[in-house]
């Protein structure tokens, strides 16, 4: 294999010089601190041989589309894959003699008698404490002398009272590498000043996703949205919402409606679309013919070219009061798939004051899948408003 160039961050750098059996990497959001492991770990699978990696977070749709879809980009962008050495179908790699695994552990057997060097659990505060005493069991592969096992854990510090924060960080064969976005040179300027508003809006959540720390965090909007890993196979009505977007994500979702209950399908979540490129991707996410799809009436000029390309589209009025009110009526269901819809649910919160006093007006940050599910719903209840909670305002 020829060797390649890469640029690392200090987030890297402190991870390759941590000696001990359990590095936790804790960070806001796009601190890159995932990122910068996930090359560690390939820098590992470049330099060593008759190695066992264990790429892991809690449930297996979650992984397809974060750490598992992150290594494998990385190991093509390395010129280091080999489609002959994926089996996609039981989910593993080999090359140099080393061999990667990627699997959840909702079922502790799917790891049973398997020995590993290196461990990577992603999204750690989503584990249980009983998960990484059983993850850290297996990190018993043979090792060389002078070489050790190693189990990382990446996470946004959110709980204070996770099992991380109170267990983890008092163990004795412990390595902490606290990162924030400034450590991240690949960010853009967009996105910097949107992490950067947080501390007018809500200081806690600037706390928690630009610096990085704990914080108890109070006034998350949506707190009834489960998940629900069997959706009904046919629905009694369907309509869509999209939310607007270039710089910031695009966002289309299928709201599917059976017995007065909605079931979230997230079809597109992607940045720097054209509105041309939007409507090829429309017609491949499966919208039939007279389905209503309600978006952003401050884009009349993009409604009107999709609905030239023949869908059922209708501009609804932000109302994003009235909105969420209807949102938070309705019975709604999510899965594991929806990974960008499910984490903006968890960051969907009220702005605060310096005092910490709620303020009846949502935090701009991350919320484009949030706008798409209100243009929907409340786009529904004033067109059909058949299987809708009745709701009055007063």
């Amino acid at each position: 294999m020829n060797y390649k160039k890469v640029y690392v961050t200090r987030v890297f750098e402190e991870t390759a010089e941590a000696k001990t059996t359990i590095v936790l990497n804790e960070g806001g959001a796009r601190s890159s601190k995932s990122y910068s492991v996930c090359q560690y770990l390939i820098y590992k699978l470049r330099r060593e041989k008759n190695k066992k990696f264990l790429i892991t977070r809690k449930t297996l749709p979650a992984l397809r589309v974060t750490a598992y879809k992150l290594f494998i980009d990385l190991l093509k962008e390395y010129g280091m894959y080999f489609p002959e050495r994926h089996n996609k179908t039981f989910r593993t790699y080999e090359i140099n003699d080393n061999f990667v695994l990627f699997t959840s552990i909702d079922d502790p057997t799917k790891i049973q008698s398997t020995e590993f060097n290196y461990i990577w659990m992603e999204e750690a505060e989503e584990f249980t404490f009983e998960d990484f005493t059983i993850l850290k069991t297996r990190l018993s592969g043979k090792v060389k002398k002078g070489e050790k096992n190693q189990i990382f854990l990446t996470y946004n510090p959110k709980m204070e009272g996770g099992y991380i924060n109170k267990k983890l960080k008092y163990f004795n064969d412990v390595t902490l590498i606290k990162s924030n976005y400034k450590d991240n040179f690949m960010l853009n300027d967009d996105y910097i000043e949107i992490i950067e508003s947080l501390k007018d809006q809500n200081p806690k959540l600037y706390n928690v996703f630009a610096l990085g720390e704990y914080a108890d965090m109070e006034g998350q909007i949506y707190t009834h949205i489960k998940v629900n890993a069997k959706y009904p196979q046919t629905y009694q009505e369907v309509v869509w919402g999209l939310d607007f977007g270039y710089n910031n994500p695009t966002c289309l979702l299928r709201l599917g409606i059976y017995d007065k209950e909605f079931f979230i399908e997230e079809k597109i979540y992607k940045s720097r679309l054209t509105n041309r490129m939007l409507i090829d991707r429309m017609k491949e996410s499966g919208i039939k013919r007279g389905e209503y799809i309600f978006a952003d009436s401050a884009e009349p000029d993009r409604i009107e070219e999709i609905k030239q390309s023949g869908f059922n589209i209708f501009g609804v009025d932000k109302g994003v009061r009235k909105g969420i009110d209807l949102v938070q009526a309705s019975k709604i269901w999510t899965r594991e798939e929806n990974q960008n819809f499910n984490e903006e649910v968890k960051t969907y919160f009220w702005k605060s004051d310096r005092d910490g006093n709620l303020i009846d007006e949502p935090t701009k940050y991350n919320d484009h899948a949030m706008d798409a599910m209100r243009y929907a719903i409340w786009g529904y209840n004033k067109v059909v408003n058949t299987y809708l909670p009745k709701v009055r305002f007063i």
